[in-house]
């Protein structure tokens, strides 16, 4: 157990731990516990961070204290000097080995793992293989989001990384964007709307970034370079059709469905920027049981429901997620949480009849088709978009701003 006074005890259990992790991590039964392993290690870099630091400056408090062999004063303290310069240059290197494995730890949270496939798998792996070998034509999904048009067609998997290639077109000038580092996860195919749910919640990060870029001159948000700049520019004035495509997917407006009665969800609290990050540090200590108790603090109880059902923040079956939030419910709440995206959502279930007069106005779908020339029509502003959510919260903050963090990282594609 650690003293937390002892820096040589502390230093030969953190040793022996390491050790042990090093031989316990040869073999993984389950690969999605590596998502644990990856937030623990997180914290270990901070924490060794500090360390170096305060070892350099131990270095340099101490300096007068130091000789050499010969009880040189002049030689010791300039080795000190010289051992406080290289405890900061690995604290530099440190920082940068913690962006990489924050990279990676985002990449592997976006994974669903799979023990084999099941015949549902398999079946779309079949439909997916029959248009990669047919018509190319047959293979395109579209969908209109606002102005923009989207498109989405399976491409040859890199590895064991399934892979979309994807279309943006913008009709109010024409511009087009094709690209084809659209990553759907590791072994299993999904389906095209899930790729256009992940090509919107992408579009919407970069239009949110624009956004934020535009009112603080000067910043550099963290997704501010996902898309050339028309896009960004596109992204940003839909952003809230693009947030609704990213949360429920696209469907067919001719077929509404039969009315739903039973278990729903409402918003307790969403949260972005510093917030979000305390919240995502606890996350990676202690899990999402913890985030969920801390974020219990905002529920009221009946007065969040009524907030909630008043500006429409009540969802059908399941919370809102985009294809890269990850999800744990645990009894009646159930929180979403994106450390790439930097936003946590605690929501609480509830029974109600699904009443479309507690919306002001219907949420709107958007148009889906298949095939290389689709014509679908544009969708209305979304109910309950950004500025309705300022109004709710709180005019005085923005909730959906993207936060000040910058990131010198290159782009790796979009890799959900």
């Amino acid at each position: 157990m650690p003293t937390f006074h002892d820096p040589l005890a502390d230093a030969a259990e953190a040793s022996e731990a390491l050790r042990g992790l090093a031989h316990a991590s040869r073999v993984f039964d389950d690969p999605a516990d590596t998502y644990t392993v990856f937030g623990d290690l997180t914290a270990s870099l901070r924490s060794l961070r500090q360390v170096l630091d305060q070892l350099a400056n131990a270095h340099l408090s101490h300096q007068g204290r130091a000789f050499d062999d010969d009880g040189n004063p002049a030689t010791g303290a300039a080795d000190a000097l010289a051992a406080a310069d290289e405890l900061h240059e690995a604290g530099t290197l440190l920082d940068q080995a913690h962006d990489r494995l924050s990279a990676a730890f985002s990449h592997s949270g976006r994974i669903a793992w799979h023990a084999q496939p099941t015949p549902e798998q398999a079946a779309v792996r079949e439909r997916l293989a029959a248009r990669l070998d047919g018509d190319p034509a047959t293979a395109i999904t579209t969908v209109q989001a606002g102005t923009l048009t989207l498109a989405v067609w399976p491409d040859t998997p890199v590895g064991e990384h399934q892979r979309y290639a994807y279309r943006i077109t913008d009709t109010t000038t024409g511009q087009e964007l094709e690209g084809r580092d659209l990553f759907t996860g590791a072994g299993t195919p999904v389906e095209p709307d899930r790729a256009l749910r992940d090509l919107a919640t992408f579009l919407s990060a970069a239009g949110e970034a624009h956004q934020y870029a535009l009112d603080h001159p000067g910043s550099g948000p963290e997704h501010e370079g996902l898309f050339p700049a028309w896009v960004a520019e596109a992204a940003r004035t839909n952003t809230d059709v693009l947030v609704e495509l990213s949360e429920h997917g696209p469907t067919d407006s001719s077929d509404p469905g039969p009315a739903r009665v039973g278990r729903r969800w409402l918003n307790v609290v969403f949260l972005q920027g510093d917030e979000a990050d305390a919240v995502l540090d606890l996350i990676d200590r202690s899990g999402a049981d913890a985030a969920i108790e801390h974020l219990k603090g905002w529920d009221y109880g009946d007065e969040t429901t009524d907030a909630a059902l008043e500006n429409g923040y009540v969802y059908d079956d399941q919370p809102p997620a985009s294809g890269t939030d990850r999800t744990l419910t645990s009894s009646e709440y159930a929180v979403t949480y994106n450390h790439a995206l930097g936003h946590v959502g605690l929501y609480r279930q509830f029974d109600t009849p699904s009443d479309p007069v507690l919306l002001n106005d219907p949420p709107v779908s958007a148009s889906i088709s298949t095939g290389p020339s689709p014509h679908a029509q544009q969708a209305a502003p979304v109910h309950g978009g950004r500025e309705a959510r300022r109004a709710a919260l709180g005019a005085d903050r923005d909730w959906f701003v993207q936060p000040t963090r910058t990131s010198t990282s290159p782009s790796h594609g979009l890799s959900l």
